[in-house]
């Protein structure tokens, strides 16, 4: 099991470092909103995560990978976080945010994949899960943000988020599993990733942003394994 973690780490870091090199650019030379950045680091995040299912050739692998990642970056987050332009760097919501979220994400991912695959044996709903759940959550903000006209004004969301954000998050989410199964031909139903589309999007609408790592894919993966 430690050579095969070792070479999903390495191939997962050999994906990491050109996204590195491409992202500081942009966000040190351009004037690309805030959100938008923000965004893609989290599109970085779910699309190394769901590939590390492509690289482990088991789930202990995936999931101790996931686990170290966590684990090397945390200390050097932790120290850079109090530095001046970390926070503006990373576009944090709040002070200790990233490393949060770093071990709120790769820990789901470790669990997911411990459950999906150690457990049920379907690496697939596993990384349909993140991705179903990473790429409505990105649409969610790339389309609510700077065209959500239309409030949503439910307890807790209290005008936080809008329809046309959760719509897009809806529609985004539901063409990724269709995509996802017709591609890779998974044995889901369209009414089962319909299911899950709908009740990722609604977990999505009624948990605090910082939390929706582990709430969304978590409801998305239990919709698929249990339907």
């Amino acid at each position: 099991m430690i050579t095969q973690t070792l070479l999903c780490l390495k191939r997962l870091i050999l994906y990491l470092i050109p996204c590195v090199v491409v992202l500081l650019p942009v966000r040190l030379f351009t004037h690309i909103p805030a959100y938008i950045f923000r965004k893609l680091l989290h599109m970085v995040a779910f699309t190394c995560v769901t590939l590390m299912i492509v690289f482990a050739d088991t789930w202990q692998a995936a999931s101790l990978t996931s686990l170290i990642i966590a684990g090397a970056a945390y200390p050097i987050l932790a120290v850079l976080e109090d530095k001046p332009w970390f926070s503006r760097l990373f576009v944090e919501k709040s002070h200790g945010e990233i490393c949060r979220s770093l071990w709120m994400l790769f820990g789901m991912f470790a669990a997911l994949t411990a459950v999906s695959w150690g457990i049920f044996h379907s690496p697939e709903r596993a990384a349909i899960s993140v991705l179903m759940w990473g790429i409505g959550d990105a649409c969610a903000a790339l389309i609510g943000i700077p065209f959500g006209k239309h409030k949503i004004y439910i307890s807790p969301v209290n005008g936080k988020k809008s329809w046309e954000g959760s719509t897009a998050m809806f529609i985004s989410s539901l063409t990724c599993g269709l995509l996802f199964i017709s591609l890779t031909g998974t044995k889901l139903s369209v009414l089962t990733v319909v299911i899950a589309a709908l009740a990722g999007t609604l977990t999505e609408l009624f948990t605090p942003s910082e939390y929706d790592t582990v709430t969304v894919p978590a409801v998305i993966l239990t919709v698929l394994l249990i339907l």
